[in-house]
C-alpha cells in the first residue's frame, strides 16, 4: 500500500508515524531547527557587528560617519561654515570665550541643554520671528550652534543665517548636544 492510500484510509499497521498530529510535530521540529541554524548562522556570520553593538562602539561608529556626512554636505551647501571639535568647544567654554546656541525646538531645550546656552530655535530664526542682533549685539562675538548631532542641520541652519546677518566667528558643534551631555560636560534643564 503506498504512503499516500496508507494517510487516506489510515495506517495499515496502525502505527502513529502516519498520523497528521505526527506530520505536523515533524513540520513544526524541521521549522524550529531551521529557525535555530539561521540564528546560530547570523550570529557567526554578524559577531563583529553584535560585538561592537554591545559595547558601544557601534553607536560611535554611526555617529562619526554621520559627522563625516554632515560635514561633506555642509561643504556643498553651506561653503564657509566651520565645525568645531567637542574638546575645543568645551576649551571655549571653559574659558568662557564662546556663546552657545541650542537650534533645537523649545521642548528639546526644556529637556536639556547646554549650561548657558541660549535658545535660538532655526525656524524661528529662518522666518524672522527671532532677531539675533536684539539676543547677540556683538557680531564679533565667538558663536558655537548646535543642534541633536547626527543628521541634523539646525545648527547649520542658524550658523549660515548669523552668518549672512553679518556674524564673522560661527561653529557648528557637529556632534551635538548628546555627545556633550555624554562627555559629562556642564548641562542644565
Amino acid at each position: 500500500m503506498s504512503m499516500i492510500q496508507q494517510t487516506k484510509t489510515g495506517s495499515a499497521s496502525g502505527s502513529s508515524g502516519n498520523h497528521p498530529a505526527f506530520f505536523w510535530r515533524m513540520i513544526i521540529k524541521d521549522c524550529l531547527y531551521f529557525m535555530a541554524l539561521a540564528i546560530l548562522l547570523g550570529g557567526l556570520l554578524n559577531f563583529s557587528l553584535l560585538t561592537n553593538a554591545f559595547n558601544g562602539s557601534l553607536t560611535t561608529a554611526i555617529q562619526q560617519k554621520q559627522l563625516v556626512d554632515l560635514k561633506s554636505k555642509s561643504e556643498l551647501i553651506y561653503p564657509g561654515i566651520s565645525f568645531i571639535e567637542l574638546e575645543s568647544a568645551k576649551k571655549l567654554y571653559d574659558d568662557k570665550l564662546a556663546v552657545f546656541l541650542d537650534a533645537r525646538s523649545n521642548q528639546q531645550y526644556a529637556i536639556g541643554h547646554i549650561s548657558g546656552a541660549i535658545y535660538m530655535p532655526a525656524k524661528e530664526l529662518l522666518k524672522g520671528i527671532t532677531d539675533p542682533v536684539k539676543i547677540i549685539p556683538d557680531k564679533q562675538a565667538v558663536l558655537i550652534s548646535y543642534c541633536d548631532g547626527g543628521d541634523c542641520e539646525l545648527g547649520l541652519d542658524i550658523a549660515k543665517e548669523l552668518s549672512e546677518q553679518g556674524y564673522q566667528n560661527i561653529f557648528v558643534l557637529g556632534e551635538g548636544y548628546p555627545v556633550w551631555e555624554t562627555a559629562g560636560y556642564p548641562t542644565e534643564k
